[in-house]
């Protein structure tokens, strides 16, 4: 169970995802950019820069996979991934758990299914910024359960 203080962190940089959405920046963009300054120790801006063809459904297309978990996923791997043979079995462990929970949540994890079906449907979220904040909590949680410790923000 989180403490008020962890809960408090949660929040602050799921609110941080939804503002940089607000702003201009695409989902995956305001994923990336809300938690990997906070998460990630070796963080660089540019590694923000990766995120930004997972945009729309991948280029804009919204046919693919959300840019919100595309940027979950990308922040799994800068904390989990490798940089050579060695296991990657918790990195794809988690990102496999992140997408159940994200199915669980939303449904699908297809950019155009979740804006008609979650966003902008009658009664829906009514903003992909909301469904990046949820996103950011989402991946927050799985790092916590898997003891990935969350730094103050």
């Amino acid at each position: 169970m989180p403490t008020p203080e962890q809960l408090e962190i949660r929040r602050a940089l799921a609110q941080r995802a939804g503002a940089y959405l607000r702003e201009g920046y695409h989902c995956s963009e305001s994923v990336v950019l809300a938690a990997g300054p906070r998460l990630v120790r070796d963080w660089h801006p540019t590694c923000a820069r990766l995120s930004t063809g997972f945009a729309g459904g991948v280029g804009g297309s919204q046919h693919e996979l959300c840019g919100a978990i595309a940027g979950g996923v990308m922040i799994i791997g800068a904390l989990l991934g490798r940089v050579s043979l060695q296991d990657d079995a918790l990195a794809q462990s988690l990102t496999k758990r992140f997408r159940e929970r994200f199915r669980e949540a939303f449904g699908e994890t297809e950019c155009s299914w979740l804006r008609e079906n979650v966003v902008h449907l009658e009664g829906g979220l009514g903003s992909c910024a909301v469904l990046v904040e949820r996103t950011t909590v989402l991946l927050l949680d799985v790092l916590a359960e898997a003891g990935v410790p969350v730094p103050d923000t």
